[in-house]
């Protein structure tokens, strides 16, 4: 895999589904009727609080800007529509979009 925004889209993926750590943020998600296992992580920048500020694209085609507390509770919930509008902070958004039309991230 040469693409390092393919690859960052599918590590942070791996982490949502499977890694412990996430396992709260998995549990925020089904709360809200979001299935990890089909949800796509396009980026995620964690603060020093162990807050989280990411963006979802999730089965239905959505994007979500979301953030969540150090509880994994979520304190932002936003479905962005121009996701051209988070590649200044997110790089690897488009890249996670084309993925998931593609359907190469299972």
């Amino acid at each position: 895999m040469d693409d390092p925004l393919e690859q960052e889209v599918r590590e942070l993926t791996d982490l949502l589904r499977h890694a412990d750590s996430f396992e709260g943020l998995r549990g925020a998600l089904a709360e809200r009727g979001v299935i990890a296992s089909e949800t796509i992580l396009a980026g995620l920048i964690e603060s020093e609080d162990e807050s989280r500020f990411g963006v979802l694209l999730v089965a239905t085609g959505e994007c979500i800007l979301f953030e969540a507390n150090q509880a994994d509770s979520f304190t932002r919930w936003e479905r962005v529509d121009d996701i051209a509008s988070l590649k200044d902070r997110f790089r690897a958004v488009s890249v996670g979009r084309s993925l998931q039309r593609l359907g190469r991230i299972p």
